[in-house]
């Protein structure tokens, strides 16, 4: 799988899954939808649970595929005042038993989201990307987040990974105009692996960038992570590293 970059594959899969009608429509029918949202997709996992994102319905599935990493605000609404008096409200996403129970539920404190089941292959349990967007209407150093889910095990808490101070982090992949992501299988095979690219400031001149690159390996039953930095610039329009920039 290539780099994640671009958004319009996001696009296209949130709209297809949105528009895929039967599984939605059986777990809809179980589990009520809170009051001002729409199902916006339902993701059902080889466990016969489902994955769902609740989105404000004011946001068409169209509207979705349109703003994803482009950023929502009034101008995107037939009736922009009405957002002054009723603002968004935050996606949702929520898992359901095979009988319709809401085994839990979070908050995503932005509009949009979306899941799909991620191809990492060699782990030992399928896993899941939840992906929120938080792209703002305008800055490169904001854009859609993926976390990794193991609904399986731990429902809704996201994957951690071991630091390199031994201390847990919830494991999140950025998707900004200064930072990108890919999946990446090792030349000598086994368990795929994360590759993060990431451009920032580090000092008060106009020229102090600093790009990091970061591995994500999953190794003893827990992701961890190598990483170094160096003096440079990265940003959306450059072709992702070569894979002997990570470490």
């Amino acid at each position: 799988m290539g780099s994640l970059q671009q958004p319009n594959r996001w696009r296209a899969l949130a709209l297809i899954i949105a528009l895929a009608g039967l599984p939605g429509i059986v777990f809809a029918a179980k589990a009520k939808v809170p009051e001002g949202y729409r199902l916006a997709q339902t993701l059902v996992t080889e466990d016969g649970v489902a994955l769902q994102v609740l989105e404000d319905q004011r946001i068409s599935a169209q509207l979705h595929q349109d703003s994803w990493g482009n950023g929502l605000d009034e101008d995107s609404f037939d009736e922009p005042n009405d957002l002054m008096q009723h603002p968004l409200l935050e996606a949702q996403v929520r898992l359901l038993s095979a009988s319709g129970e809401v085994l839990a539920q979070e908050d995503l404190g932005y509009p949009l989201a979306m899941v799909q089941k991620a191809p990492l292959k060699g782990l030992p349990e399928p896993v899941y990307f939840l992906t929120i967007d938080e792209t703002a209407t305008m800055g490169t150093y904001s854009g859609p987040a993926t976390q990794l889910l193991l609904p399986a095990k731990q429902q809704l808490t996201p994957l951690n990974y071991k630091a390199a101070d031994g201390k847990l982090k919830t494991l999140t992949l950025a998707n900004t105009g200064k930072a990108a992501w890919k999946i990446a299988t090792p030349a000598k095979g086994g368990v795929d692996e994360l590759l993060q690219v990431s451009s920032f400031m580090e000092g008060d001149g106009e020229d102090d960038f600093v790009t990091r690159y970061q591995t994500f390996r999953f190794a003893d039953g827990q992701w961890q992570v190598a990483s170094h930095q160096k003096v440079g610039y990265w940003d959306m329009e450059s072709d992702f590293p070569s894979r002997s920039a990570f470490p």
